[in-house]
């Protein structure tokens, strides 16, 4: 596990200098090989469970209705960011689609596990053409830590135009996904740090998936051009602050701009999902999102 000490010298070197890393496409944009989706069922045990908590709190304080509703999570793979839209903000319809059968497959065997099958369901499907959920039949359209498995930015413009039509007049639109850095060098100090814990665990393909991906990454400016332009929402694009591992879209209900409309947790404090041994990370990204920027994109339509 990093120390503060090392993410802050992380840090004051992203914030020295231009963009100088080029995005490296993944070598595959289908995860469907054995040892990668074991070792990505086992996600919620690392780091990335800080993302999913940032994640589902993010959508907790900007959507409008708290009661039951309707959700669609894209390039859900095994699953499990999809079962915590039902488990804490109580989502009681909800599809996960993903493009690799083995994922879904696996997802469906964790849906059982958690007694979910009745409220939650996958299939395989194209994220990008959403041909058979209907317009406005959602309550919230999620797409997380996915983006940069796309080849081209034209796609992800898809996937958002896609997430905007299923989604009700007041339902909400979530893009999370990871932020390029600026050199290489940067990215491979960042890669060791995080990745350290995936090794200690026993999951060196999900370290290789991550680094892959770290270089796959769009950078803020890249992501931010992907947001509809001729949209009938006011979208926001969040950075946290400093050292910039994450960013965030969200695309509000049609004609509200203000980003959150309560506060707080979806869950009791004796039911956080990240780790004990992880939450002063949770902490240091929940601060570095609150004093990070915000880039608004205003309706046209």
């Amino acid at each position: 596990m990093g120390s503060l000490h090392h993410f802050l010298t992380m840090t004051f070197v992203q914030q020295t200098g231009p963009q100088r890393l080029e995005r490296c496409p993944e070598p595959h944009q289908l995860t469907d090989a054995a040892d990668n989706v074991v070792q990505y069922d086992q996600v919620l045990t690392t780091k990335l469970a800080i993302a999913y908590a940032v994640g589902l709190e993010i959508v907790h304080r900007a959507r409008s209705p708290i009661t039951a509703g309707s959700a669609v999570d894209l390039a859900c793979g095994p699953g499990h960011y999809t079962l915590c839209l039902a488990q804490h903000l109580r989502y009681d319809a909800i599809e996960g689609i993903d493009l690799s059968a083995p994922m879904v497959e696996t997802a469906r065997a964790n849906a059982d596990r958690q007694g979910m099958q009745n409220r939650v369901r996958f299939r395989t499907g194209d994220v990008t053409a959403l041909s058979d959920v209907p317009s406005g039949s959602v309550d919230l359209a999620s797409f997380t830590d996915a983006a940069h498995h796309l080849p081209d930015l034209d796609r992800v413009e898809r996937v958002l135009r896609e997430m905007e039509r299923i989604s009700k007049p007041d339902g909400l639109v979530m893009v999370m996904d990871l932020v390029r850095l600026r050199t290489a060098e940067l990215t491979e100090r960042y890669v060791q740090t995080l990745g350290h814990d995936y090794v200690a665990r026993g999951l060196p393909a999900f370290f290789d998936d991550f680094r892959n991906s770290m270089y796959a990454a769009w950078t803020a400016d890249e992501l931010h051009g992907a947001i509809p332009r001729d949209s009938q929402r006011w979208w926001c694009h969040i950075v946290p602050r400093g050292l910039p591992t994450i960013q965030i879209i969200l695309g509000l209900p049609v004609g509200r701009q203000k980003l959150f409309v309560r506060s707080g947790f979806p869950w009791p404090k004796d039911q956080n999902p990240v780790p004990p041994s992880m939450r002063w990370e949770w902490r240091l990204l929940r601060w570095s999102l609150a004093l990070g920027s915000r880039r608004w994109v205003p309706p046209t339509r």
